[in-house]
C-alpha cells in the first residue's frame, strides 16, 4: 500500500473511531460500507480495510448475515476493560506526578482544575469533553505513548456508555471532587497517592456504570 493509500486509511480509521466517541455509531449498528464512504467522503477500498483493522482492535466485529457492526460489549467484558484501565490509568496518574514539575506541567493541570470548578458551577453540560480532557492531560503529563495508546483504545468503547448513563449532576460532582483528589496528589508529587486515587476513580466509575447498565436492561426487560 502506497503512503497515500495509507493515509486515507488511517483518516478513515481515526474519523470511524470519532463516530463511535460521539455517539454518531452505536453499540451493534451496522457499517454498511456505501453508507461510510458517503459519510467521510471515500472510497469502498479503505473502508474495508479500515474496517478490517478496526475488528482488529475490538471496536467492530464480523457477525453471520450482518457483516460488520460496532462491538457491543457485555457486562463481564466491560467489566474487565474497567480492571485493565485501572491499572493503566493508575500509571499514567503515577508517571504524571513524578514529571509534574517538568515545563509547564504544574501550570496546565491547576489550568484544568480552575476549568472543572467553573464547569461544574454552572455548565455541568459540558462536563463530558472536560473529563476526558482531564485524562488526556494525564496521560500527556506521564510522558510515556504507550500508555497513553492503550488507555485510549480502552476508553473508547465505553466513551458514549459512560456518558450517556453517568453524567447527571449527582455522579458529576462525585467526578469532580475524585479529579481533584488525583490533582492533588499529582501537583505535590505523590506518585503513590496519585496512583491510588485514579485506581479508586477508574473502579468508582466502573462500578456506577455497570450499576446503571444493569438497571437500563432491566427496564427494558
Amino acid at each position: 500500500m502506497d503512503q497515500h493509500a495509507e493515509t486515507v486509511v488511517e483518516h478513515t480509521i481515526a474519523s470511524i473511531r470519532e463516530a463511535i466517541r460521539d455517539g454518531r455509531f452505536t453499540p451493534g449498528q451496522r457499517l454498511v460500507v456505501a453508507e461510510v464512504t458517503k459519510l467521510f467522503g471515500v472510497s469502498a477500498g479503505p473502508v474495508r480495510e479500515a474496517v478490517r483493522r478496526l475488528t482488529g482492535e475490538g471496536l467492530v466485529e464480523i457477525t453471520p448475515h450482518r457483516g460488520a457492526t460496532v462491538r457491543e460489549f457485555k457486562s463481564r467484558e466491560l467489566r474487565e476493560i474497567f480492571q485493565l484501565r485501572e491499572v493503566i490509568e493508575g500509571l499514567a496518574a503515577r508517571l504524571a506526578a513524578e514529571h509534574v514539575t517538568a515545563g509547564d506541567n504544574r501550570d496546565r493541570l491547576q489550568a484544568s482544575l480552575t476549568e472543572m470548578r467553573l464547569i461544574t458551577a454552572g455548565r455541568g453540560d459540558l462536563y463530558v469533553e472536560h473529563n476526558h480532557a482531564f485524562h488526556e492531560l494525564i496521560y500527556l503529563l506521564a510522558a510515556n505513548e504507550r500508555v497513553r495508546e492503550t488507555a485510549a483504545q480502552l476508553t473508547l468503547p465505553i466513551y458514549r456508555l459512560r456518558y450517556h448513563h453517568l453524567m447527571d449532576p449527582a455522579y458529576m460532582r462525585i467526578s469532580a471532587a475524585e479529579h481533584e483528589l488525583i490533582a492533588d496528589a499529582i501537583l505535590d508529587g505523590d506518585a503513590v497517592r496519585a496512583e491510588r486515587m485514579m485506581r479508586s476513580h477508574i473502579r468508582n466509575s466502573g462500578v456506577a456504570l455497570l450499576e446503571a447498565l444493569d438497571t437500563s436492561r432491566a427496564e427494558r426487560g
